[in-house]
């Protein structure tokens, strides 16, 4: 009898001893491999988690508020900021829109700026001679000053005249065209279509603007002619695989490269040849 009892107690012992280590180790398995994994399937399965909010959220509210108040000077200093203070946040894309639309707007108003000087037409004045005098483009006085026809110049009228420093950056990755004006981003315009030839990546390439053209009815169109105002352009570059072109719905306007090209809305192609004169510097990355 106290034979059975001790061999009985030690299969007990064993029993528990296995239970304990099996056990343990199901346990062990379970919080290691199985626990996680269910874990993971919950959150699939339920709503996404709240994104933590962006640190730029009031500032970008401060610059929407200044433009809405009409401080628009004050909002193109603030939005400025905020796209060099904030370039990873959630409202860089937004911030930019706007601040290109400040610049724009405020770069080709007549009003006095900082940047702007006064040109008081002289006689024997033409938008050629006053362009080449004051180093800027006859497509950026007129757009300033808002002439129709820049054979009708008047002695003793008064042009208000920038001296911007523009550059324009062309990402590959991104199809993205971005005009900068004294190493600051100005403007980045929407890309109609990539007509560029596929090929091996390259490094960055230093370029320039060669030429400005305007199209209509597949003819070339002089800057001082009734039909310049309405007509498609090119703005050629150094790599003419890069040129940029109007893309219009009339046919009309549109004069497509033969060597490819980046295709864009009428209105941008127009204000982009207005800003970009010959020999302004391109970066194609």
């Amino acid at each position: 009898m106290m034979r059975f009892i001790q061999r009985f107690f030690k299969l007990l012992v064993v029993l528990t001893l296995a239970i304990i280590i099996f056990g343990g180790a199901a346990y062990f398995g379970y919080d290691i491999f199985i626990r996680p994994q269910k874990i993971a399937e919950q959150e699939l399965s339920g709503p996404p988690p709240t994104p933590p909010p962006d640190p730029g959220l009031p500032d970008y509210e401060k610059c929407v508020q200044l433009k809405q108040a009409g401080k628009v000077v004050e909002a193109q200093a603030a939005f400025e900021q905020f796209v060099v203070n904030n370039p990873n946040s959630t409202l860089i894309a937004d911030a930019k829109k706007i601040l290109g639309e400040i610049n724009s707007d405020l770069f080709f108003s007549a009003t006095p700026t900082p940047d702007k000087e006064q040109y008081v037409v002289k006689p024997g004045d033409a938008i050629a001679k006053i362009e080449r005098k004051l180093k800027t483009t006859a497509d950026l006085i007129m757009r300033t000053n808002n002439l129709d026809d820049p054979r009708r110049l008047r002695v003793g009228q008064v042009l208000m005249v920038s001296h911007p420093d523009f550059s324009l950056v062309i990402k590959r990755k991104d199809h993205s065209v971005t005009v900068y004006n004294h190493g600051k981003f100005f403007k980045q315009y929407p890309v109609k279509s990539w007509n560029i030839p596929t090929g091996k990546p390259t490094p960055a390439i230093k370029a320039r603007v060669t030429e400005k053209a305007a199209w209509k009815d597949g003819k070339r169109v002089a800057i001082d002619s009734k039909d310049y105002l309405g007509s498609g352009r090119w703005i050629v570059l150094s790599m003419q695989t890069y040129t940029l072109y109007t893309e219009s719905d009339n046919p009309s306007l549109t004069m497509k490269p033969s060597s490819g090209g980046i295709g864009l809305e009428e209105e941008d192609a127009i204000e982009l040849a207005t800003l970009l004169g010959r020999n302004t510097p391109v970066t194609i990355e």
